[in-house]
């Protein structure tokens, strides 16, 4: 959730898509550790915050965010519709031992739907961290997801979601000076659980690249002050 307006994830989106898109994947499945890798302006934390709105205003849960580099904006998490009454962030000062060590405490704490370890690009992280997470948060009905800049090879995540960002989109009279979104790509990288709602659908391994959707993030709602302006 960065500073720069680029990567800022804005209010309006393709609802029927996002929407499809979270359902479809069913989503992320609990008592197991997920990744979202991306780079910031790639729709990854945009992502995160609309899985975040639809838990905490759907009354599923209380959600905790384990914010490694403090870049969580609460203004934008509003606005992208989350109820912050049920959102618990923590902060940690880009202190990776410490991001680690609340990441895999609120995943064996009763009561969350939702546990989010943002790290960004902060790391490298060991190998064995990610298997004390995926540790923590077996046998509970807890979502764990962490998100990073980059995939680390060894992960014991069951579902990898890669995003990347397509460009921006640009509005108004030639030549054109008013940003009015982002467009991204996000696809499965990995699928190690039969997590797909879809009938006769096997377990195992999944194929990389066998889901992939496009997501425009529209700025149309944000205030006047927010839009960039370029040539």
């Amino acid at each position: 959730m960065g500073v720069p307006i680029e990567s800022s994830p804005p209010p309006g989106w393709e609802r029927e898509r996002i929407d499809g898109l979270l359902g479809l994947l069913g989503l992320f499945p609990p008592g197991r550790l997920s990744e979202i890798v991306g780079s910031r302006s790639s729709g990854a934390s945009s992502l995160l915050l609309a899985l975040i709105a639809r838990i905490t205003t759907a009354g599923d849960g209380q959600v905790a965010f384990v914010d490694a580099t403090d870049a969580l904006d609460p203004a934008s998490t509003a606005a992208a519709g989350a109820d912050l009454s049920a959102l618990l962030w923590v902060r940690c000062g880009g202190r990776l031992r410490v991001a680690l060590g609340a990441a895999d405490l609120l995943a064996r704490c009763p009561g969350f739907a939702l546990v989010v370890l943002d790290l960004d690009d902060l790391g490298p992280v060991p190998a064995s961290a990610y298997i004390r997470l995926q540790r923590a948060v077996e046998d509970t009905d807890t979502i764990l997801i962490v998100r990073v800049a980059r995939h680390r090879e060894g992960s014991p995540a069951s579902l990898v979601l890669t995003t990347r960002r397509l460009g921006p989109q640009w509005m108004g009279v030639r030549p054109l000076t008013r940003l009015s979104g982002l467009r991204s790509e996000v696809s499965i990288a990995r699928l190690r659980l039969s997590t797909l709602s879809s009938p006769g659908r096997d377990q195992g391994e999944g194929r990389e690249g066998e889901g992939r959707w496009t997501i425009n993030w529209t700025l149309e709602d944000w205030p006047r002050d927010n839009w960039s302006i370029g040539a």
